[in-house]
């Protein structure tokens, strides 16, 4: 009789390790906000696949063959939205832009720090998320915005956006339904500039986090989204802070078919101050009809985002 207890509780503990990973592995495929909760746990999805992954290695080390497959399939299923498929390069290119997205937080980033990094990557194409006037004439004064002689409208100090699109191409600032009425918060500028011959859509994106149930976050997605749709077949590049990773099902339903430019795996952006190393990617450069490489983050002192910065080929 103690035998087969013992046995029982193996088997129920194995059915518990199924259940939980089970539950982890649907997380990304959730749409509900369910009053906000869901979209919370969903930004840390792909860390919370360590514990499927752990389950599995403690099942084979016990061996529990079939638990430990089952549990294995579970973690290949909540690992498929993590992974960016889309390729990063191609073999005939006919322009390409330099692509420096950043949040300055309040515009308390080191300006110093910001001109050393924007002279180091040479952007054609700077975005700047919570930025303001000031943070400018200091890039300027530094010599910054050299050659970025192009922008779109300022942000003014409590106004209807936070972000601004510097270009050293020509661009015409275009309207579109990012208006803050759309939203639910800032405005998100775009334009359109002309890359060998080929006209190519921007936006600077600031979508208001997850917070308290969230709608106002779903909100600036499906705004988001809608744009998008408007265009499918136009080269179109989105850069800025979506406050969302690829483990939100909202995010991934509204950038469908774009290519994430951080590659294969997503790249942590966030948060960088208060942690030893930033443990999400909500900072993004995707593109539709667009390839990326040599992407990379870069940490600036003041804010608690890396930039993020990107080649774009069309």
């Amino acid at each position: 009789m103690r035998i087969d207890g013992q046995q029982q509780q193996k088997h129920t503990f194995s059915i518990l390790l199924i259940v939980i990973s089970a539950l982890i592995a649907a997380l990304p495929y959730v749409p509900w906000l369910a009053g906000g909760i869901v979209p919370k746990v969903q930004a840390f999805a792909s860390w919370l696949l360590l514990v499927p992954l752990g389950a599995m290695i403690f099942t084979l080390l016990k061996r529990k063959r079939r638990t430990a497959i089952a549990i294995g399939v579970l973690l290949i299923i909540g690992l498929i939205p993590q992974v960016h498929f889309a390729p990063t390069g191609q073999s005939e290119t006919t322009g390409e832009l330099r692509v420096l997205s950043f949040n300055a937080y309040r515009a308390e980033a080191s300006s110093n720090e910001l001109a050393a990094l924007i002279k180091e990557e040479q952007p054609d194409l700077l975005i700047l998320v919570e930025t303001n006037e000031r943070l400018h004439q200091d890039l300027t004064s530094l010599g910054a915005l050299d050659g970025l002689d192009f922008r779109t409208a300022p942000a003014p100090a409590g106004g209807v956006r936070d972000t601004v699109i510097f270009s050293k191409n020509p661009m015409t600032e275009i309207d579109s339904g990012l208006s803050e009425q759309d939203t639910g918060w800032f405005a998100m500028p775009t334009v359109e500039i002309e890359v060998a011959q080929q006209r190519v859509l921007v936006a600077g994106v600031h979508v208001y986090p997850p917070l308290n149930d969230a709608k106002q976050w779903r909100k600036g997605l499906s705004a988001m989204d809608t744009w998008v749709h408007e265009h499918p077949q136009s080269p179109m590049i989105l850069a800025g802070d979506f406050n969302s990773t690829t483990g939100h099902r909202l995010y991934r339903d509204a950038v469908a078919g774009f290519t994430e430019a951080s590659g294969l795996l997503p790249q942590s952006t966030w948060p960088q101050t208060m942690l030893p190393f930033p443990v999400i990617e909500i900072d993004h450069i995707i593109g539709q009809a667009v390839t990326f490489s040599q992407a990379g983050a870069t940490p600036v002192s003041g804010s608690d985002h890396l930039a993020v910065h990107a080649t774009a080929r069309f």
